[in-house]
């Protein structure tokens, strides 16, 4: 290999002694401004999968007033799951139905969290007016959590299982529908 070297194999260059801090300043720099923006990067995208912060809670713990309406809007969030359950069943040979349900199911599944956190259902300070009653909401908001998680298991078994049935039901049914609009001949 007596020929002219490649752009490989480039012959080591002598570099001046005298430079060597500024080499090694650079380096640092270097270094420093892709470790920063790598970590820049990692926390942006932990904070996006995170999802936007909560609303800081407030202090004082809800008046008696207060967690009679958190009340009603759980019976108002309970009443709705079941209706919704109701639909999916009815919707069950529509081939979107599972995605609308789960779709649903998370946005209520937010608004149960938010309720809680607005009614103070967890916190841990015991009541100082005395009248008591989170306790029971939120042990109310876990049986109709269980509830929901429920219908979400039967939502997903019968999508695994019994789901192609549904659809050839709703097919034949749209068929004989066609059948008859047909005029006689």
């Amino acid at each position: 290999m007596d020929g002219p070297p490649s752009l490989w194999h480039s012959p080591p260059v002598a570099r001046d002694p005298r430079f060597r801090p500024f080499r090694i300043a650079l380096w640092v720099v270097y270094l420093l401004v892709v470790g920063v923006s790598v970590g820049l990067a990692i926390r942006s995208i932990v904070k996006n999968l995170r999802g936007p912060a909560p609303p800081a809670a407030l202090r004082a713990l809800p008046t008696r007033a207060a967690l009679r309406v958190c009340v009603v809007e759980l019976e108002a969030l309970h009443r709705e799951q079941n209706e919704r359950a109701w639909r999916v069943g009815a919707d069950a040979g529509e081939g979107d139905a599972v995605s609308r349900w789960q779709v649903w199911s998370r946005e209520w599944e937010q608004r149960v969290r938010d309720l809680a956190e607005r009614c103070r259902l967890d916190a841990g300070e015991p009541d100082p007016q005395g009248f008591g009653g989170r306790e029971e909401l939120a042990r109310a908001r876990d049986a109709v959590l269980a509830v929901h998680r429920g219908y979400t298991a039967q939502v997903s078994r019968f999508a695994q299982q019994e789901a192609a049935l549904a659809r050839a039901a709703a097919a034949a049914l749209q068929e004989a529908r066609a059948a008859l609009a047909r005029p006689p001949g």
